[in-house]
């Protein structure tokens, strides 16, 4: 039977940004309004709307695919997760739905790690998951990382809203595997 690692720390973080929601809350007003209004202008009174007029089929087809198109790009904002796990035998990153695997780093793999403020579009070219010419990144928000340094000169940047807690799980894991 094989032993379960114990689990360290546990961290799953979102797309939260205040100014994330302005721009696609905007956005929706600014596609949708217009979109709707044409639609109900045309069918209420029967006459096509707007210079260049779309058959009634045609405003409704547009429609669906607007609509369907701007409910995707608002579920992979705000349905994206990123969860982190620090565990007795190394680090594990979800990135939902965009990575389909989870990513496993053994702690035997880890050379050395800091727990550090890092600048996520100067270093890594913003937040996600980013291949950046200081390593790979996985973030969702801020600039606070745990960067881990594996064997092979490959580096690892993973995005914490809880540095401490990172840190303390990080050196209990280490100091298990040493």
């Amino acid at each position: 039977m094989t032993k379960q690692p114990r689990l360290y720390f546990k961290e799953e973080q979102r797309f939260n940004q205040w100014w994330l929601k302005l721009i696609l809350f905007g956005s929706v007003l600014v596609t949708l309004g217009p979109m709707y209004y044409g639609t109900i202008m045309q069918f209420s009174t029967g006459e096509p709307w707007g210079d260049k007029p779309m058959s009634d089929t045609g405003v409704l087809v547009m429609d669906i695919i607007t609509t369907i198109i701007l409910a995707a790009a608002i579920y992979l904002i705000f349905g994206t997760r990123m969860v982190i796990e620090i565990k007795s035998n190394g680090v594990y990153v979800r990135f939902k739905p965009f990575l389909t695997k989870e990513k496993f780093f053994p702690a035997e793999s880890i050379e050395k790690y800091e727990v550090r403020k890092y600048k996520p579009i100067a270093d890594y070219g913003g937040w996600g998951v980013k291949y950046g010419r200081k390593g790979i990144v996985y973030n969702v928000s801020g600039n606070m990382g745990l960067e881990l340094w594996l064997k092979g000169n490959k580096k690892i940047m993973i995005g914490t809203q809880r540095p401490e807690a990172i840190k303390r799980a990080m050196n209990k894991m280490m100091k298990d595997n040493g």
